[in-house]
């Protein structure tokens, strides 16, 4: 020992990490084939949702998990998630919706979509009176007003809760869909839509094909029914769209704006008054009976009333209580949130349904029945409105021919072109919709359901916009064209790995702690852990050709400004995944685990050669001393 020298000490050090870093490398890359449990998983056949499985079971072996994957039709998937529940991991997809971040149906305690499981006994808090995940969804839809930023904020942290401490899914993918246009159009925005867009759009010269450059064609599928109070139909909703303004319009982030109505007032939390803006006029009717109206506050009472009184979809209307006309310009609307407490309880959810698209009351409401109240909707006027509707919007009805197409006309004294009107600093409208200073006048909507059709009347210049999700290969071709130009926009849908937290499933559902760390359940844990493991830009990739959106929210992604931009984010790391299942008290042979990166075995190793080098060095300052 008194001979050493540092150099000796120096070799030393090298081998023993170098064969410290072999044998982590080798203890850790290796996978085990021992399983340590079978969970089921389900989803329906039909299209590439079993792929997805099929990839997870692969990408889950590392943890000793094993799924037992059952594909089922359709009618009997549902029927599974509604009523049986017979499964532990399932794939399915959430779509629709409105412009509220609201999802109490799907991840509330009584929630009817809440296959999830989610019961307040998983996160009970006793100063709360309730589970905490049902605490934030109900306090959600409580705080006024529905667009303020102390609401934003409680979404967020309400998104971060339920993924980090509740984790009920693994939200996986986001369609995108393309559409391309000829690059002559400028100013077109796919994501804002055309209506948004026509402000700021022109075209800059003729393309191939193309008759008329004061003129928009594009394609759809037949309308039925343009009264807005019964359609069910897109193409329906497009056109009705086009000539009739809601009361607040939301932004493609969610964001909302005043629009027909100039303002809203909380008077209190269970009472709204909303200002009409002035000076709106009304398009003219098919019989031009009706030349010089204005839209007003009866306007939007006459609304309303129709869809409570006609309508067949009355769901998102339960916090309605009554309404009053105030003045001409002046709606008070009041709220009961509960309809079994004395008081009038609030329910922030009601501005969503208020964004109505308003229908004229002088031209639908010339009769009455008995009451004097209720419109007669038996009169003439209603059958003509809902083959030719009109009202406050940008456009008019001026031509149409059965099965062939819809010619819509901007109107010349529409308020969106109106100065006087827009340069309300609360519009911000030249920023939002363009200055109109050099905007085209038609809009031809040609009926063509076959999509193949519908590329081929693109190509050859007949039509100025198209879809073309449905063709890949056009989607790549036409970017590499420069006489297209290309555009995608996300889905109002996301697909998930949805985890059954119930009680009766023996692992995924184990509500009690974790050996290894008390913190957490043993469910959390496995669903945290099987988060990790999901490799989704693998499956995205081998499945999807890596053309969908990744996302890491429990709610739409197209909710924009709704959506926590720190929320957890679930990627690829094998590493937490296994320790989560340590913590869980299952074995993965051949892992040791690791401490702020490091692997304990590394950790431990080097704090022996750390003391060993010291050791040394002190005996041999002594000796030499």
């Amino acid at each position: 020992m008194r001979g050493m020298k540092k150099s000796t000490i120096k070799s030393i050090f090298v081998s023993a990490l170098v064969i410290t870093v072999l044998f982590c490398i080798q203890t850790s890359d290796v996978k085990s084939p021992q399983m340590n449990f079978t969970l089921v998983a389900k989803t329906n056949g039909g299209g590439i949702r079993p792929d997805y499985l099929y990839l997870l079971r692969e990408q889950l072996v590392p943890l000793g998990i094993n799924l037992e994957i059952i594909v089922q039709t359709w009618p009997t998937f549902v029927g599974e998630l509604i009523a049986f529940r017979d499964f532990d991991i399932c794939y399915v997809g959430l779509s629709g919706g409105g412009a509220d971040p609201d999802y109490t149906g799907v991840y509330g305690e009584n929630g009817s979509l809440n296959l999830f499981g989610y019961h307040t006994s998983m996160d009970w808090d006793e100063e709360l009176g309730t589970g905490k995940n049902e605490w934030y969804i109900r306090q959600g839809y409580l705080i006024m007003g529905p667009d303020s930023e102390e609401r934003i904020q409680h979404y967020w942290e309400w998104e971060e809760y339920l993924m980090d401490k509740i984790c009920p899914l693994m939200p996986t993918f986001v369609p995108i869909v393309y559409n391309a246009h000829w690059s002559n159009l400028v100013g077109y925005d796919y994501s804002k839509g055309i209506f948004q867009s026509w402000g700021s759009m022109n075209f800059d010269g003729a393309h191939n094909g193309q008759e008329n450059t004061d003129q928009l064609v594009i394609s759809d599928a037949a309308w039925s029914d343009l009264n807005p109070i019964y359609q069910d139909k897109a193409s329906s909703m497009f056109i009705s769209s086009a000539c009739l303004d809601s009361l607040f319009w939301f932004d493609s982030d969610m964001k909302m704006w005043p629009h027909l109505a100039e303002s809203y007032e909380m008077i209190n939390d269970t009472h709204i008054r909303i200002v009409i803006r002035d000076g709106i006029k009304w398009g003219s009717d098919p019989d031009g009976n009706f030349t010089n109206e204005y839209v007003d506050a009866h306007d939007v009472y006459f609304t309303l009333y129709t869809i409570l009184h006609s309508s067949s979809d009355l769901h998102g209307y339960m916090w309605f209580e009554d309404m009053k006309i105030i003045d001409d310009m002046t709606l008070d609307v009041y709220i009961d949130g509960d309809r079994y407490t004395p008081e009038n309880e609030p329910d922030a959810r009601f501005l969503d349904k208020l964004n109505l698209r308003i229908i004229p009351e002088h031209y639908l409401n010339q009769t009455q029945l008995s009451d004097g109240e209720t419109p007669d909707i038996t009169h003439p006027s209603w059958a003509k409105y809902a083959k030719h509707c009109f009202g406050s919007s940008l456009f008019e009805i001026s031509e149409f021919h059965e099965g062939k197409e819809t010619i819509l006309t901007v109107k010349p004294d529409c308020w969106w072109l109106n100065e006087s009107i827009t340069n309300d600093p609360a519009l911000d409208w030249d920023r939002r919709f363009g200055d109109f200073s050099n905007y085209m006048n038609q809009l031809k909507i040609k009926i063509i359901n076959e999509e193949i059709r519908k590329i081929a009347e693109f190509e050859l210049g007949k039509l100025d916009i198209s879809g073309i999700t449905s063709f890949p290969d056009k989607v790549k071709a036409y970017e590499l064209n420069p006489d297209f130009t290309v555009q995608n926009d996300l889905t109002y849908s996301f697909g998930f790995f949805g985890f059954n937290m119930r009680v009766d499933r023996e692992h995924i559902g184990n509500r009690a702690p974790c050996p290894n760390d008390p913190s957490m359940t043993i469910g959390l844990a496995i669903r945290k852990a099987i988060s990790y493991a999901t490799n989704r830009v693998e499956i995205n990739n081998i499945v999807n050709k890596g053309d969908y959106l990744i996302t890491d929210w429990p709610i739409n992604i197209k909710l924009g400004h709704w959506c926590n931009p720190d929320i957890i984010r679930y990627d690829y790391d094998l590493y937490k995944a296994k320790e989560l299942m340590i913590k869980a008290g299952f074995i993965i042979e051949n892992f040791t685990p690791t401490i702020n990166g490091f692997t304990t075995t590394i950790v431990m190793s080097s704090l022996f050669i750390l003391s060993t080098l010291t050791y040394f060095l002190r005996r041999k300052k002594t000796i030499n001393n």
